[in-house]
């Protein structure tokens, strides 16, 4: 279902004029440079084709496709790095290490500088002929002056010559760096030259003649089928040159004697349509892709409608507004993201009162517009699928909403509206710690739990609880997911037991931890009156404590209180306060579980909530009296 999902995916996006995709038989290079080659094939020029910046980056260009290789000498059309164009590179020598390339190796040494050395080997040279005969068995039958020229240069090209050229010391680090080269003549590229490209796609539909015919999985016509599957790059942590999402690379994998990817017959033009999907929607400016975890995450829909790819973004990872940037975010950037937060208030309004999403809130048709999540992680050459969800956009619409509604709680002007999955995930990370990083496991079982519309993770929820009682400090987005697992939990019991769980402070609830975290919050008030200046609160001393054994803290805690209630010229009010919360509270519990312990949270902080509500009308009132 993904590989069919994707290949659908390339359909739409091929007949889409707005977006930039390859087309059949051609793939995107990071290209580097530009040879500029002399009527008379010889080179003149070396144009640097990278972005100016820290970091120079390489141009993306669509050139014709380049197959994945390893080990095996595999020259490609039009475009490819110095060993084949130059026919040298730069090998380390280490003394120590016996798979160092040896003397024999080398045919010429072109220049040495430490351990490192720019060479002429067995192996480049090979990449070289290849690369000659390869373009000559293509192009000697094209009359055009721009790729005569070219076929000099290659016939005329001597590799143990190349530093003589000044161009090529001018650009020697750069050329050896492993980037990729194409050619221009005449100030035009050779790769987007009619006459070439005829060629190209000729040789490329000549050569299926050859190849081994089965049914394809995907499409189910009788079709070539590919033996090697293009790699995918975009991935976290998956290796540079990118990775593989199907292969065979064991004899234990295969049956009745097929290799390869013939176990598992994909036709070259499906492969090309999945791969090609793939690593668009993986591209790094891409805004389908997402970071969760240790899980590169990939959506979309079956749509050429915008709006979806936003507002899915924007739902899974809510863009959070940042102050003093505002001027440096383009005008459209901030119509688009005050439209998409317009819509989602909308559609969180109508989920919320039990209403069904109509076409004219998502512009497109909710129950027929097919969407999808792929989650996926390294696994040394080849990638593993961590997730995959597969359902109709109004539905995931739906689900994903629920979870934002349930994490809903009162909060500061300060914060975040809507809380980011990695935004959560970070909850679970020491402060204090250099690595942000969070459970690798995390972040794929809450992305069902969302997708699913099913109970939060436990070991999650216990992370959460786990910081809050080491760092004795509970900010809106641990209380809003605390209050959504109790809310999940809930709702499976009892809808009478589902509405007692509010964003904001409910004085009406007699749910006993919740009182319970409540007092606690009102006893370090007491104590935050008193003195101000205190340093040790009985925050970081009993908070952890009162919050899993409270039979053993409150009653030391009340004898405490006492001391600051008759220090204070508010005591009354304190006494009146605790009186309040403890209504209800016929005895301590000797233990709190863990559903216990995350409602005595949720307790504290509504009332500390409470508490800075009230003090901050009390300043608007003498401001108004002034």
């Amino acid at each position: 279902m993904i590989i069919q999902s994707l290949a659908r995916y390339y359909d739409i996006l091929a007949g889409d004029d707005s977006v930039a995709i390859s087309r059949p038989g051609y793939s995107p290079a990071k290209v580097s440079f530009a040879l500029v080659i002399s009527k008379e094939g010889e080179l003149t020029n070396i144009i640097d084709l990278r972005t100016d910046g820290k970091k120079p980056l390489p141009k993306i260009m669509e050139v014709p496709f380049q197959k994945s290789r390893a080990v095996a000498v595999t020259p490609y059309f039009a475009c490819d790095n110095a060993k084949y164009v130059f026919g040298i590179e730069k090998v380390k020598i280490d003394s120590k290490k016996s798979s160092s390339p040896r003397k024999t190796d080398y045919i010429v040494v072109l220049e040495e500088n430490g351990n490192e050395k720019m060479v002429v080997s067995k192996r480049s040279l090979e990449c070289f002929e290849r690369f000659r005969r390869l373009h000559h068995s293509l192009l000697d039958t094209v009359a055009d002056s721009g790729v005569k020229s070219f076929l000099k240069f290659l016939d005329g090209w001597k590799p143990e010559l190349s530093l003589k050229n000044p161009k090529i010391v001018e650009y020697k680090e750069e050329i050896l760096a492993g980037g990729f080269f194409v050619f221009e003549n005449e100030g035009n590229f050779l790769h987007k030259n009619s006459g070439v490209r005829i060629a190209w796609e000729q040789n490329e539909s000549s050569g299926a003649s050859g190849k081994e015919v089965a049914q394809c999985l995907v499409s189910g016509m009788q079709e070539p089928v590919s033996r090697l599957h293009q790699k995918i790059k975009g991935v976290y942590h998956a290796q540079i040159s990118g990775a593989s999402l199907v292969s065979f690379n064991d004899d234990s994998f295969c049956s009745y004697g097929k290799e390869q990817s013939f176990n598992a017959p994909i036709s070259e033009s499906a492969m090309f349509k999945y791969t090609t999907a793939l690593n668009h929607l993986l591209d790094r400016e891409s805004k389908n892709r997402l970071q969760i975890g240790d899980t590169t995450t990939v959506f979309w829909a079956e749509t050429r409608v915008k709006t979806c790819e936003n507002l899915a973004h924007f739902l899974i990872n809510p863009v959070e507004e940042q102050e003093g940037i505002e001027e440096k975010i383009p005008n459209d950037t901030k119509k688009q993201d005050f439209q998409t937060r317009q819509l989602v208030s909308d559609i969180l309004l109508k989920v919320k009162s039990g209403k069904l999403l109509e076409e004219k809130d998502l512009g497109v048709d909710p129950e027929k517009t097919n969407f999808f999540i792929l989650g996926l992680s390294p696994n040394n050459a080849r990638l593993a699928v961590r997730y995959w969800y597969q359902d109709s956009f109004g539905n995931f619409i739906t689900r994903v909403a629920h979870h934002h509604l349930d994490m809903e709680i009162e909060r500061d002007d300060r914060g975040p509206q809507y809380i980011s999955v990695y935004r959560l995930l970070k909850e679970t990370v020491p402060q204090s710690s250099n690595d942000k990083a969070s459970s690798p496991l995390l972040g794929g079982l809450l992305m069902r739990s969302i997708l699913d519309n099913t109970p939060y993770p436990v070991p999650l929820y216990n992370a959460i609880l786990n910081r809050v009682k080491i760092e004795r400090s509970i900010n809106y987005v641990r209380a809003g997911f605390i209050k959504a697992c109790l809310m999940r939990l809930a709702r499976s019991r009892s809808e009478n037991e589902q509405d007692m769980i509010t964003v904001s402070l409910n004085e009406e609830s007699q749910n006993v931890p919740y009182r319970l975290g409540r007092l606690f919050a009102v006893l370090e008030k007491t104590q935050s009156d008193t003195n101000r200046e205190m340093k040790s609160t009985i925050n970081s001393k009993y908070f952890s404590s009162a919050s899993t054994t409270p039979a053993v803290v409150f009653p030391v805690l009340l004898k405490l209180a006492q001391h600051h209630i008759a220090k204070s010229d508010w005591g009354f009010k304190s006494n009146q306060w605790i009186e309040d919360v403890l209504i209800g509270v016929d005895a301590f519990p000797a233990y709190l579980n863990l559903e216990e312990q995350g409602m005595f949270m949720i307790g504290y902080y509504h009332q500390r909530k409470a508490f800075f509500k009230k003090k901050e009308s009390s300043e608007e009132k003498k401001e108004v009296n002034k």
